[in-house]
């Protein structure tokens, strides 16, 4: 067996995405410096790559070892994130109202339920920017734009702020804060583990599938895949409509590319 077929057999396997360029990497390196060793005690190239290949096992016995080892579904980064940016925010809004008595909220001329619904406003928001971050695979601290100008969220901005902004508006008292912040603090996780789950599960469909370009593939460009017409892209030169194509891995949701050789 070849190296690469052996590689995407092995990665077929592994669900976690992050997980998966890791470990291909690591056996990549290790069937490239069996196969270095073995051509230096005379073995040919293609012998050796053969042999290098059988000494890593079966692939697949392989890959469901290392998926049942390395699975991480639970995503606890923004919860932490989130909780760390509420508790400063209570913190800020009981000082400012008890300890200098600069501002009350409770007592201000504003109708009790304007400022729940405004509050409920950030939290739902909050949801939707947290599972469109996680689909998207954006970082926990990430700029979506080319520029600061165009930055929108920003680097702070992100789910974890806007829904510690909901919880506080909606803190009555510090004690309903803090079991609002935890109860949003475990939608969260659920939320974001079960984004991941679609994500891995796709991913582990669609690894290694070839298909055939139907435009011309750049960063962006469209293929089918099993029937199937999705936005694509490639890392390499352009490739033309019509040129068969292999996914070899994922940026965020999108598939990426490869001239199938």
């Amino acid at each position: 067996m070849k190296a690469d077929k052996y590689l995407q057999a092995l990665t077929k396997r592994i669900e976690n995405s992050r997980i998966r360029k890791e470990i291909m990497r690591e056996y990549q390196d290790h069937i490239e410096d069996c196969k270095e060793a073995l051509m230096e005690s005379g073995m040919s190239e293609e012998e050796a790559e053969e042999e290098a290949v059988r000494q890593m096992g079966d692939p697949g016995e392989a890959g469901r070892e290392m998926n049942r080892l390395y699975r991480d579904v639970l995503d606890l980064n923004m919860a932490i994130w989130f909780l760390g940016c509420t508790i400063l925010f209570l913190m800020m809004r009981w000082c400012l109202e008890r300890g200098m008595g600069i501002i009350d909220i409770n007592d201000a001329e504003v109708p009790v339920f304007i400022v729940e619904y405004i509050g409920r406003a950030f939290l739902i928001y909050g949801f939707i920017l947290s599972a469109w971050e996680k689909h998207n695979d954006l970082e926990l601290y990430y700029v979506h734009g080319r520029d600061w100008g165009s930055a929108g969220a920003g680097a702070m901005n992100n789910s974890g702020f806007i829904l510690a902004v909901g919880v506080a508006i909606l803190a009555h008292s510090m004690e309903r804060g803090v079991w609002i912040a935890l109860a949003a603090a475990v939608g969260q996780i659920v939320l974001r583990s079960f984004i991941q789950m679609l994500n891995n599960k796709r991913e582990t469909e669609l690894l290694w599938e070839i298909g055939v370009a139907d435009t011309a593939i750049t960063y962006k460009g469209k293929g089918t895949f099993r029937g199937k017409r999705m936005k694509i892209k490639t890392n390499e030169e352009e490739i033309q409509p019509g040129t068969p194509v292999i996914i070899v891995m994922f940026e965020g949701p999108k598939p990426v590319v490869a001239r199938l050789q």
